[in-house]
């Protein structure tokens, strides 16, 4: 009995932080997520996203695997979003599929089917920065070279070669200047697919 070291009462002053490499800040940080309320949940959801992306990003494995499983399956998840507007249950299959083979292949298809229909903030589509300049300067060149070739005699120049040209001109301007998914945008396209 004299080879044993003696007792030490723990020292008190808070909790030991858990290590780095576990994955129990993961799930300390969902679980404070989900107690708050406000920007304070919001704030707590963007560490989240944020040691997600840094686990896979250090390269994970089984371990990590395992714990993107758990938040999942727990939905510990449901509702947190980042101040970015960012799913942390998104973010976690993102995670889960971006540490690769073989972990990708589990991922569960309501999780895949989740992600497939949550928005991606910074994902819509815009026109260019050019406005519809860029396309007319494409369709009027292309207009031009038809002409050209005329003038060279190598094609015969036609009523319906010009019309098409135009039209496609039309199209492409309208395609840079709609929003994507609109009325116009779709008239657009299916004028291009027409001509």
């Amino acid at each position: 009995m004299a080879d044993l070291a003696p007792w030490e009462p723990l020292a008190q002053g808070g909790t030991p932080t858990p290590p780095t490499d576990s994955p129990l800040p993961m799930f300390l940080l969902a679980q404070q997520a989900r107690r708050a309320s406000g920007t304070e949940r919001q704030r707590l959801a963007s560490e989240l996203n944020g040691l997600l992306e840094d686990v896979v990003a250090e390269g994970g494995g089984r371990p990590e695997a395992d714990a993107f499983h758990r938040l999942l399956e727990g939905g510990t998840l449901d509702g947190l979003v980042d101040s970015d507007g960012r799913s942390c249950r998104a973010a976690t299959v993102e995670s889960l599929l971006a540490l690769g083979f073989p972990y990708a292949l589990e991922v569960r298809p309501e999780d895949l089917e989740y992600l497939h229909k949550v928005p991606v903030a910074g994902a819509q589509l815009s026109p260019p920065r050019g406005g519809p300049f860029p396309a007319l300067a494409v369709g009027l060149g292309a207009l031009a070279v038809q002409v050209l070739l005329h003038a060279a005699g190598l094609i015969p120049l036609g009523g319906l070669l010009i019309l098409q040209g135009l039209l496609s001109l039309v199209a492409l301007a309208m395609l840079t200047v709609a929003s994507v998914g609109s009325p116009l945008y779709r008239g657009a396209l299916a004028l291009l697919t027409v001509v």
